[in-house]
């Protein structure tokens, strides 16, 4: 299993500072996925000027490249045109982003706000997002990249399931981020594999103690680790996992705890 499955680490690990991520990830001879795109306040415009020094951060990759597609305050679904019209612009820029810098997947938030429970806004939001997706899929087909959509604060897979199932392209695919699920779902990780199956392309590992979303260690948590990699074998599925936790030291600490997990279920060591 260890060795079907390509490894990143998150860009935030040296404070968002692109040139000193692309160091640790070859240091720690990973993939790196771009977790920020610059500052959000000054993203119009310098749009170009950031992309260009990006540009020149990942030359020296040895690894591969994952980029998280823009999430904060978006939502392409929604009913304000002036938000709606911001969101989608920053879908088609991430999908931007990722083409000139070789990333092969985008990972995208859903924006599913779990607070509201009247049924009419789940039905409306699986809609739109269908439809959004319908729409901005094709130019990921173009470019022969893979979307995928991640869990925030949805409570199992049906619905992530559902929209990508409905748009039925091999672009577009599912990330399960264990941390996510460890503060907002009640359903097990195994679960959330085994709905997914084929679907799921990506992960992101981080733990934490069901209080808040922390980054932490995979060790400094209640999320059992262990249990999601023996349903990864059991289902045969190898997807790409990103380590997004912050800390350095954590962030070698989860590697090598990862690494000696899978030597003890395929080795018995």
């Amino acid at each position: 299993m260890k060795n079907k499955i390509e490894k990143f680490i998150s860009s935030t690990v040296e404070f968002h500072d692109i040139f000193k991520a692309v160091e640790v990830a070859n240091e720690l001879n990973m993939g790196l996925e771009i977790s920020r795109f610059g500052k959000l306040k000054d993203l119009d415009e310098y749009f170009d000027d950031t992309l260009n020094r990006y540009e020149d951060a990942i030359k020296d990759l040895e690894g591969p490249l994952t980029l998280h597609g823009f999430f904060s305050n978006l939502c392409p679904t929604s009913k304000d045109k002036g938000i709606k019209d911001v969101s989608i612009k920053r879908y088609y820029q991430s999908l931007e982003i990722a083409s000139r810098l070789g990333a092969k997947t985008v990972v995208f938030h859903t924006c599913f706000n779990n607070l509201l429970k009247q049924k009419v806004y789940r039905e409306n939001f699986f809609v739109s997002s269908v439809e959004f997706y319908n729409e901005i899929i094709p130019y990921f087909e173009e470019r022969k990249i893979t979307a995928t959509i991640e869990n925030v604060h949805e409570p199992n897979g049906e619905l992530i399931r559902n929209i990508i199932a409905a748009v039925n392209s091999p672009y577009l695919k599912a990330t399960i981020d264990i941390g996510h699920l460890n503060l907002h779902s009640l359903v097990p990780a195994r679960d959330w594999i085994k709905d997914y199956g084929i679907m799921l392309h990506h992960m992101h590992f981080h733990n934490n103690f069901g209080d808040e979303d922390a980054h932490g260690s995979l060790k400094k948590g209640t999320m059992d680790v262990k249990k999601v990699l023996l349903s990864l074998k059991e289902m045969q599925i190898y997807p790409q996992i990103t380590f997004e936790i912050f800390d350095k030291e954590e962030l070698i600490e989860s590697i090598q705890y990862l690494e000696e997990l899978q030597n003890e279920i395929e080795y018995g060591i």
